[in-house]
């Protein structure tokens, strides 16, 4: 009890209590009691007192008798219910009538507790009243911030009811131009009308509507186009939030990004985004845009062809670095690798990171501040491309049918091209030719040997060296084989990349 005299004591000192008795022995006794944990004690010999109190000095707990002469303690309390419903009455009674406690219940009396009350017991009674007081004050503060919050954040948020928006924030209002939601529906039939068709963003088509989609994926990232008020045309990323043990009921928010200038980069046009492509501070802001959606990323890297992916969260980012957490095999594979390749649901194309900065294993994280947007990356591969075993290969090149005597060897290997490297280039090899080129797989059984007619797709020349790729095309049976020799071969180096 002496713990719980302490409490109410200490939560007590911004609690206003009114008591309301008729008997002037208990009154003062009870008064006697109180004061010594509640300094905003008010107290009452009658009702009619007691309600001027009331109005006066606005309680949080009324604490009164029911039966006195004049007005009751049940219609004192039936009148200050219609003015406060929140306010917690006591009755104090020394009938035991149960139509009184019927009537006690119905006004919405906190307890109800028997003249004489013990000292123990009213305490108690207390105590709980001022818990739940502090609780809803607590309650009423954390959803006064939430408002705030909703109000005036930089994002645009609504919250719809199916596809019917119910609320929205002032962000919202101020985009569009009105002063009420009810001025928004007035205007636009609906969000889908909104939502500018663009290449590579979220807009309703014939074949799907966009809150089908966005619905579906509940805290994907969509990119969308949106005209304001002002007609102009803005780029907002998206997101679908679904509100837990809540049917139909679900949260859009919007971040515009229009500033970035990112709208060019999705439409093709290479003439156009190509410095877009490399401006490092565009992908930051993308990167922040994912770390404030508490989104993921993926990191990809590769052992001698060998696709390691993992997913990732930004743990910090600033101006100098970004700090992102990921698994123990990716950090390996970084470590090898060197260089690290970003993608995102959020991201119009890859993002290539050629260094990192440093790795904590302990920490599992890794930083890096140099990073670009690339077109073409390892991630997009359609068909997987290994390093054959170096020692168990060998390769020959046709050219024109003369053979080429340099130093040759192959560094990736798909059903549909092989990259090899020359410390040399033929004068007639040239993008668009074709030449014969002989291949000799070992392995654990017979030799898989490929005799290829490839296309030169690409050649990248080096300080020392060629890279030159070529394409081909299989007949069913050396595709099978082919393929059956890259199954083992990936095989192969996953175990080899665990035991590394």
């Amino acid at each position: 009890m002496n713990d719980i005299v302490k409490q109410l004591t200490a939560l007590g000192q911004d609690i206003n209590i009114l008591y309301i008795e008729d008997n002037k022995g208990l009154r003062e006794s009870i008064v006697g009691l109180l004061t010594k944990i509640f300094p905003h004690l008010l107290y009452a010999e009658n009702g009619e007192i007691g309600l001027d109190f009331y109005y006066k000095h606005n309680p949080d707990i009324v604490l009164t008798d029911i039966k006195m002469p004049g007005l009751s303690g049940l219609d004192l309390s039936k009148q200050i219910k219609q003015d406060n419903n929140d306010i917690r009455i006591i009755f104090l009674s020394a009938f035991d009538d149960k139509e009184y406690l019927h009537e006690a219940i119905d006004i919405g009396a906190f307890k109800y507790l028997s003249k004489p009350t013990k000292v123990p017991l009213l305490i108690t009674t207390l105590h709980e009243a001022v818990l739940s007081i502090n609780k809803e004050r607590n309650k009423r503060i954390f959803e006064n911030q939430l408002t705030d919050i909703f109000n005036y954040q930089n994002n645009l948020l609504m919250m719809l009811n199916g596809t019917e928006p119910i609320v929205v924030n002032r962000q919202f209002l101020d985009f569009f131009g009105v002063k009420t939601l009810d001025e928004f529906v007035d205007i636009h039939k609906g969000l889908g009308e909104l939502l500018l068709e663009h290449q590579g963003f979220l807009y309703p088509t014939a074949e799907s509507g966009w809150f089908e989609i966005a619905l579906e994926n509940p805290g994907k990232l969509f990119h969308t186009k949106v005209h304001n008020h002002h007609k102009e045309a803005r780029h907002l990323i998206m997101k679908l939030r679904v509100i837990p043990e809540k049917q139909n009921l679900v949260i859009l928010s919007f971040d515009d990004i229009t500033d970035l200038n990112l709208m060019m980069i999705f439409d093709g046009n290479a003439t156009k985004h190509d410095q877009k492509l490399h401006d490092c501070t565009a992908v930051r802001k993308l990167l922040h845009v994912v770390k404030e959606n508490a989104s993921e990323v993926k990191l990809h890297n590769f052992y001698r062809g060998l696709t390691i992916v993992n997913n990732a969260v930004l743990v910090s980012m600033d101006d100098q670095k970004v700090v992102l957490k990921t698994s123990h095999s990716q950090l390996k594979a970084i470590k090898l690798a060197k260089n690290i390749i970003i993608s995102s649901e959020l991201f119009p194309f890859s993002v290539l990171c050629n260094a990192a900065n440093s790795i904590d294993f302990d920490q599992q994280t890794v930083t890096f501040s140099e990073m670009h947007f690339v077109q073409e990356s390892a991630n997009q591969r359609a068909n997987i491309r290994l390093e054959p075993d170096p020692e168990r290969h060998s390769v020959t090149l046709f050219q024109n049918e003369i053979k080429f005597f340099g130093n040759i060897r192959i560094l990736d290997i798909s059903i549909c091209s092989v990259k090899i490297e020359m410390d040399a280039l033929p004068a007639s090899l040239s993008v668009g030719e074709i030449s014969k080129i002989v291949i000799v797989l070992e392995t654990d059984k017979q030799p898989l040997n490929l005799t290829l007619s490839g296309t030169v797709y690409r050649i990248d020349n080096f300080y020392r060296s060629f890279h030159i790729v070529f394409l081909f095309e299989l007949s069913s049976t050396y595709h099978d084989k082919l393929l059956d020799y890259i199954a083992k071969r990936q095989m192969e180096l996953i175990r080899e990349f665990k035991i590394l």
